[in-house]
């Protein structure tokens, strides 16, 4: 249903001062310092059928209104403007790019910390799905006495590595041979074939001398293999932003939040309702199945590696969002991490 253009333009005005002021606004300070082409009855009136319509609260009596979730729901739908990153804000992100190329988890980290001072809001990302994650090729290379160090290298650009304790130290001809040997199993097979293959796996003749050393290595590539097929990691950036905003400040609605976070499976599952489309997901307040977060707005957007989804990355905060400038820098820092892990998978 559309407001028509003076209690739009009311609306507008209230939400934008109480996301900067965090004060309820009231009819003389949008007289004050808005252009609304009317007297202040009129806005008052307008004010007053805005709450009546569910779209403005007063908080307490004598205050002014502040914004419902029904309220930044038409805002965001209908009234929010255009926003862009300022010039210094676009080069930090390009800069980032450029300098932290060759691990995934340097680059989510860095990339939650760039949207979180950037939005003054805690930020998310998930790493890659790895359902049809593949597994470029293992290394496997002499470390310390009887060591080995197992690298496994994932198409995401993931490197994981294990170190693997054998009862004799093998030769650097039989540590090729090994490689070898594993790639042609493995390498550029998805994960799960990989899981499939390597249980069926026999070692050939030539390598029976070394069988031993083989099943550990091979037993240290299933839980690679494993972990990667069934753990979803959170990084999550930015509590000191959060504890910053002034709704925090009220311990209740604090130890919600927390709860949220430290059941990460639940706030994993909560995000995947972004997953519908390409275009940014704004969730505000009550609108959120998971009751622990209804105090809060979560905007997030999907990130690929290639043309393929791969995670979520996305801002929490008040329901009193900066609505405009954290939906463009979670859009901006989705195609930067698309960007720069694409790029990497094809290293």
């Amino acid at each position: 249903m559309s407001l028509g253009e003076r209690k739009s333009r009311i609306l507008q005005a209230i939400v934008q001062d109480y996301v900067q002021t965090t004060k309820p606004v009231g009819s003389e300070r949008l007289i004050e310092l808005h252009t609304l082409g009317c007297k202040s009855a009129t806005v008052r009136n307008e004010m007053a059928e805005l709450a009546e319509q569910g779209y403005i609260v007063q908080p307490h009596t004598s205050a002014g209104r502040i914004p419902t979730d029904q309220g930044y729901r038409y805002y965001v739908d209908s009234l929010m403007p255009a926003a862009a990153l300022e010039p210094e804000e676009e080069q930090s992100i390009h800069d980032l790019r450029r300098n932290a190329l060759n691990e995934v988890d340097a680059i989510l980290l860095n990339t939650c910390r760039i949207l979180s001072s950037l939005t003054s809001c805690l930020s998310v990302a998930s790493d890659p799905i790895t359902e049809t994650t593949r597994l470029h090729h293992v290394l496997i290379t002499q470390a310390v006495a009887r060591n080995v160090l197992l690298v496994v290298l994932l198409s995401t650009g993931q490197v994981e590595h294990r170190l693997v304790e054998l009862t004799s130290a093998p030769s650097e001809t039989t540590l090729i041979r090994l490689t070898n040997f594993l790639n042609g199993i493995v390498a550029n097979q998805e994960l799960s074939e990989v899981a499939r293959r390597l249980i069926v796996m026999e070692t050939p003749n030539e390598l029976q001398p070394v069988a031993e050393a083989m099943g550990r290595i091979v037993g240290a590539l299933n839980l690679v293999v494993a972990n990667s097929l069934e753990q979803r990691s959170l990084y999550l950036e930015g509590s000191k932003q959060i504890l910053r905003q002034p709704e925090f400040h009220d311990v209740s609605r604090l130890e919600m939040l927390l709860h949220a976070l430290e059941q990460k499976n639940r706030f994993y599952q909560m995000l995947q309702q972004v997953w519908k489309d390409d275009s940014v997901a704004v969730i505000i307040g009550r609108e959120n199945n998971y009751e622990s977060l209804r105090e809060c707005s979560v905007i997030t957007a999907i990130y690929h590696i290639g043309d393929r989804p791969a995670g979520f990355l996305g801002v929490v905060g008040p329901t009193r969002i900066n609505y405009e400038k954290a939906t463009v820098a979670v859009e901006f820092m989705a195609s930067h991490l698309t960007q720069s892990l694409t790029y990497l998978s094809q290293m």
